[in-house]
Order: C-alpha cells, then sequence, then structure tokens
C-alpha cells in the first residue's frame, strides 16, 4: 500500500499545521528513514538552497530518529534508481506541468512508488490527481499522472497569492468536470491522507 499525504500549499511557513505535516511524514516509516526530495518544479539553480530549508524542517520534527537525504537526478535512469532506494518520495510544489512533464518520463512511476511514502505539496500534490485545478496555467482544469483516482485544488479559499483562483466557484467547476470523482480542496498548510 502506497500512503500519499498531500498537502495544500506553503509548506515551508513556520506553523503548526506544517510542523504536523512533517511529523506525519517522519512517522510514517518504520526503520530507516531514506528521503527523495524531488525538486522538477523549479529551476535547478534553487535546489541547493531549498534543500537546505527542507532538510532544517524535517530534522526540526525528527526528534531521536536519523534521517538520510538525497536529490532527486534529472536522469531519469539515475531518478528510478533513487525512488527504488528511498523509502520517503517528498515532491515540492512549484510549476506544475514543469513537474508532470519531468515525472512521466519515468516509465511505470506508479508501480516504484508502491509501498511507499508519497508527500506532495501544492504542484507536488496535485500531479497525482486524475483531474486538478492549476492557478498557474491560466486557471485550468488539467489531467495529472492519474494515479490517485480523484480530482484536486490546492491553496483552497487562500487569502494570498491564489485568492482570486481558489475559490468555491473554482471548486464547483472541478466538481463538475467529466466524471464524477472524490474531490480533495486542500486549504494551504493542511493536508491530506490518500492510500492506494
Amino acid at each position: 500500500m502506497t500512503k500519499f499525504i498531500l498537502h495544500g500549499g506553503v509548506a515551508s511557513l513556520p506553523c503548526e499545521n506544517n510542523d504536523k505535516y512533517y511529523k506525519e511524514i517522519i512517522n510514517s516509516v518504520s526503520g530507516p528513514i531514506k528521503i527523495l526530495l524531488v525538486y522538477f518544479s523549479v529551476e535547478e539553480d534553487r535546489w541547493p538552497e531549498i534543500f537546505e530549508k527542507h532538510k532544517e524542517l524535517f530534522l526540526a520534527q525528527a526528534g531521536d530518529k536519523k534521517i538520510e537525504f538525497m536529490v532527486a537526478s534529472r536522469d531519469i535512469k539515475e531518478f528510478i534508481k533513487q525512488i527504488r532506494d528511498n523509502n520517503v518520495i517528498f515532491i515540492r510544489g512549484g510549476d506544475t506541468l514543469m513537474l508532470q512533464g519531468q515525472l512521466e518520463k519515468a516509465a511505470n512511476l506508479e508501480e516504484l512508488l508502491k509501498g511507499k511514502v508519497v508527500a506532495g505539496s501544492s504542484a507536488g500534490a496535485l500531479v497525482f490527481a486524475k483531474y486538478y485545478f492549476d492557478q498557474d496555467h491560466d486557471d485550468k482544469i488539467l489531467k495529472g499522472l492519474d494515479i490517485l483516482p480523484v480530482k484536486m485544488i490546492t491553496h483552497y479559499l487562500t487569502t494570498g497569492k491564489y485568492a482570486a483562483t481558489s475559490g468555491e466557484n473554482k471548486l464547483r467547476k472541478l466538481e463538475n468536470h467529466k466524471e464524477k470523482l472524490p474531490v480533495y480542496a486542500i486549504p494551504e498548510t493542511e493536508y491530506v491522507i490518500v492510500k492506494k
């Protein structure tokens, strides 16, 4: 069984909800914790700084647990090997289409993720849905990787950057899009768990 921990966005903001999110990820693993950090949604020159921030966020919730961290490679063969070698796959938000395009290169991604803990924030959550509402790409409903048979919107009801594109009207549009599926409207700093 794969455990998906799907976050609504702004996962780096210091707050109790985000502390719980990182703790949930850590506590979902028994034994050694090996986290693959996937940053395909942002430009590569930002990866070192983002890595340090995520390392800090995870370690703040780890207690006495030891964590090994690895940054995902853009080389697809290496990336597939990295997925196999780690038990937590953490996918940062950013440009959803950029992220999805890279993930689509990994054949049998769903199979590779089986039995893992998969944590994604914002774009890192959206990509797993069959359909998602993307605020960064002309407020469109897009087709995701279809690993989870759900529809999803993140940054739901935010007052921040996506305030104009994350309201109830967007949720209704998503609910009415194509076939009937469970819909997740995830507010910033909150998360849902889906097991498959």
